[in-house]
């Protein structure tokens, strides 16, 4: 049985690997090399998807985790729709939510740097590469933190941000302290435990910043979390393997 997983995430890298153990055969699908190199002992597809990438990449599977980043709604859409329209069981891994007591919530990137378009202090913007560019306009207040690739760093060079922190997750609350120091702001993403929150949130905290969220967007259907998911595939093989007609990779 095949078992395909859009990952790009630390949760979706661990699932692979705990469903490999498992004698599960695991097509992953990650948008970047980077992701790919973090995979060990599984078929790895790297490159973005189009809806037809989709179709194509999930025929024959009997079973598709999105294991994609919560901030990823467009291509959780669109898996969704491409197993609709297969017939194949989506299951889509979520992560829990952080509650941070007075935060600043924000529906978007360029509405958090809206609002701290006319604010007075340095700000700290750890949102990712992807929509850097919309706090262009306050760039000399800014300091980022990006992934250390080349496909980044030329992206990130055209911006005029000269305070661009290059490096890899995960990150302590130690190198936390240290690369918001100066910053009166964090402009962050709900990645939730395994991206970091915790540790994001007691730097902040530490340090007297004032912390503000872009809100993840709505998912469509129920999600179900790692552990709930491991539950639910356990099921199937004990259930496979009582039948006698095994869990053939």
């Amino acid at each position: 049985m095949k078992v395909t997983v859009f990952s790009g995430t630390a949760d979706g890298r661990k699932l692979c690997e705990w469903l490999t153990e498992q004698n599960v055969k695991v097509k992953a699908c990650v948008a970047t090399g980077y992701g790919a190199s973090l995979m060990s002992g599984t078929d790895v597809h790297a490159g973005r998807l189009d809806e037809q990438g989709i179709e194509k990449i999930i025929s024959g599977s009997d079973i598709v985790i999105d294991a994609t980043h919560p901030y990823a709604d467009k291509v959780t859409r669109n898996i969704s729709e491409a197993c609709r329209e297969a017939g194949i069981r989506c299951m889509r891994l979520v992560r829990e939510e952080t509650k941070c007591r007075g935060a600043i919530y924000v529906e978007s990137v360029s509405a958090a740097a809206e609002y701290l378009k006319n604010k007075h202090g340095k700000i700290f913007v750890s949102t990712g590469s992807k929509e850097l560019y919309r706090f262009s306009e306050i760039r000399n207040r800014v300091s980022a933190r990006v992934l250390d690739t080349d496909d980044v760093r030329k992206k990130c060079e055209c911006l005029g941000i000269k305070d661009i922190i290059y490096k890899a997750p995960p990150f302590s609350y130690e190198e936390n302290m240290k690369d918001f120091d100066g910053c009166k702001f964090l402009v962050t993403k709900d990645g939730g435990k395994t991206g970091g929150m915790p540790e994001k949130l007691k730097a902040a905290e530490s340090l007297g910043m004032t912390v503000i969220i872009v809100k993840r967007p709505a998912e469509e259907n129920d999600g179900m979390e790692s552990e709930d998911i491991k539950k639910y595939m356990k099921k199937i093989l004990e259930e496979s393997n009582a039948k006698g007609d095994g869990w053939k990779p």
